[in-house]
């Protein structure tokens, strides 16, 4: 998921310095794709989540320079976030299909994640996959794709480090950084309205 890719130029949306536009565009570039996800799984929809993230650029082309860049990726969550809450207040109503935040649910996953490993069999639950892919998808673009590969495309630590040209001992640290994210998501998820009701 690029700027491009989502059917805008940078450089047509409104006229300012060329520098400080590729800057931008190079940020949006490296967490669109955890940002997509975020919104993808929130609406369901793949077009209408092509046209929120087309919301969430224009949204980032007018407040260019005022966002520090270690801040923007979290910025244009809360500003998918916000675009995703009007959307479902819009339509009246929110396809059942969706998942729904289960709070207690998430609290227990989140407690099982640090006590004990969780069983294949709780994990292959639909209500499981859906309360872990909401707060996946609340994690930064970085987190969010080391967990997918581990844990749902199972690529082992060795390709993990050759992917992210990083040592394995790096990527043991990471997993346990973005494990530990997971957790403090699923503790909040419901706190920070993450999840559409």
């Amino acid at each position: 998921m690029t700027v491009s890719s989502i059917g805008l130029n940078p450089t047509d949306a409104i006229a300012c310095g060329t520098s400080s536009r590729d800057a931008l565009s190079a940020a949006f570039d490296r967490c669109a794709t955890g940002i997509y996800r975020f919104v993808a799984y929130r609406v369901g929809d793949p077009h209408l989540a092509d046209d929120l993230m087309q919301q969430v650029w224009l949204a980032a082309i007018r407040s260019e320079g005022r966002v520090p860049p270690a801040e923007l990726e979290p910025w244009l969550r809360g500003v998918a976030r916000n675009l995703i809450r009007n959307h479902w207040r819009k339509q009246s109503q929110r396809p059942e299909h969706l998942p729904i935040l289960d709070a207690d649910f998430a609290a227990e996953l989140s407690r099982r994640l640090v006590e004990e490993d969780i069983p294949d069999d709780v994990l292959s639950r639909r209500e499981t996959r859906s309360q872990l892919m909401l707060a996946i998808t609340a994690l930064d673009a970085d987190a969010q794709e080391i967990v997918i590969a581990r844990y749902f495309d199972d690529t082992s630590h060795a390709q993990l480090a050759v992917r992210f040209n990083v040592s394995e001992r790096a990527i043991e640290g990471r997993l346990y950084r973005a494990r530990q994210s997971l957790r403090a998501t699923l503790e909040r998820l419901d706190e920070e309205g993450l999840c559409e009701r």
